[in-house]
């Protein structure tokens, strides 16, 4: 995405934020502060020939109404290879530093249709569902294990529609992630990401299903571009033990990313307890089904009113 686009679409990510200000705040009447955090660790080859091993802690403040909520997060990450960066959509593998070797002189991945890509392809077919190519051989990073900040995010959201009852909701949701972190270090991208979406929810007895649906600006890297995606996400929970508990599971993907290469498709399931009025904690498990993915991600977040 060129310099000049970013620079547009940030413009108009500050419009539509000034605009869901004026739409949230004429109907809220009362505010409610909350701390949230969350640590996950992820671990996966991608479509690399080495594992990369990720540990992530988050932590964010929230300012939530009647209509609107406005919150921000800032991850601290530990990693131990440079070639996944961290964005707005999570953890992507880039390649990082050497993130030109994605794709050949023609734009198109490496060893594409060749039958040569210069590695073993026997663990990475049989790890991966979507994809027959080898994995991209990069240099030993045994030794590598970097620490930093990641990009924050910020998040504003406002109720498009609720049912009488409350049982339905329609919500307008956006996001900004803004690029401070170092893009050598695999902690950033070094450029903005912007998400603009909507998402529908419906609680029905015991069962609460989800499904949101959303349009990502990725700003692009010096030798390589990333699409502009879709990303979908579709989840149901189920409240146990007189509704103290809930098991929820989800299925979240995306358009595709980077040319070439199968987009991020993760299946997740988890356990989640309301421990009071002001606190919730939630565990998940997730498995990558795709190629962009990492093999598998466990995470714990909590949430606390203030």
């Amino acid at each position: 995405m060129a310099m000049s686009a970013i620079r547009s679409n940030v413009g108009l990510y500050v419009v539509v934020m000034l605009s869901l200000w004026v739409i949230g705040s004429s109907g809220v009447q009362a505010q409610q502060v909350s701390y949230s955090g969350s640590m996950q660790y992820t671990s996966g080859t991608y479509f690399f020939d080495k594992t990369t091993e990720t540990f992530s802690f988050s932590n964010g403040l929230g300012i939530n109404g009647e209509r609107m909520s406005i919150s921000f997060s800032v991850p601290y990450i530990v990693q131990n290879s440079p070639w996944i960066s961290y964005g707005a959509a999570g953890f992507l593998p880039t390649g990082g530093p050497q993130h030109k070797f994605l794709q050949d002189s023609t734009g198109r991945r490496p060893g594409k249709g060749d039958g040569d890509g210069g590695g073993n392809t026997s663990d990475f077919t049989a790890r991966k569902i979507a994809s027959d190519d080898p994995p991209i051989i990069i240099p030993d990073t045994a030794s590598y294990t970097e620490s930093s900040f990641g990009d924050p995010t910020l998040f504003a959201n406002v109720k498009l529609f609720t049912s009488p009852h409350g049982d339905t909701n329609i919500q307008l949701n956006t996001s900004l992630k803004v690029p401070v972190a170092d893009p050598n270090t695999g902690f950033g991208t070094g450029e903005w990401d912007i998400g603009l979406g909507a998402s529908v929810s419906h609680r029905l007895e015991d069962f609460f299903f989800f499904a949101d649906l959303t349009k990502w600006w990725f700003g692009d890297l010096p030798d390589l571009e990333l699409k502009d995606p879709i990303s979908y996400t579709f989840g149901v929970s189920h409240w146990i033990g007189g509704g103290k508990w809930f098991i929820n599971s989800t299925l979240t993907g995306y358009t595709e990313i980077i040319n070439d290469y199968d987009p991020p498709l993760d299946f997740g399931a988890g356990l989640g307890f309301i421990a009071s009025e002001r606190a919730t904690l939630n565990s998940t498990i997730s498995m990558g089904m795709s190629e962009s993915s990492a093999d598998v991600s466990v995470g714990v977040g909590w949430s606390i009113k203030l």
